[in-house]
């Protein structure tokens, strides 16, 4: 893992540290989750964002999605509702 500086405001990592406290994670692992959804490849089954309200807008990538979750969960709506 390597170390990196960044040079901001102090407003700024302010509300870093106050989004990093409400979402109960690190500056660190909020900065890594952010670096991480601008190198995340778009899928074809993503919303049209320009659609979605901001603070939705500001949670797409935040977890990554995979087949077996979307399976998994759909598996246990059926079994739910039947």
């Amino acid at each position: 893992m390597s170390k990196l500086t960044l040079n901001v405001s102090e407003e700024l990592v302010s509300a870093a540290k106050s989004e990093a406290k409400a979402r109960q994670i690190s500056v660190s692992k909020l900065v890594s989750d952010f670096f991480n959804s601008l190198t995340a490849k778009p899928t074809n089954t993503a919303p049209n964002v320009e659609l979605l309200a901001p603070r939705t807008r500001r949670l797409l990538g935040c977890i990554p999605q995979t087949d077996a979750d979307i399976e998994d969960y759909i598996a246990h709506l059926e079994s739910k509702h039947s």
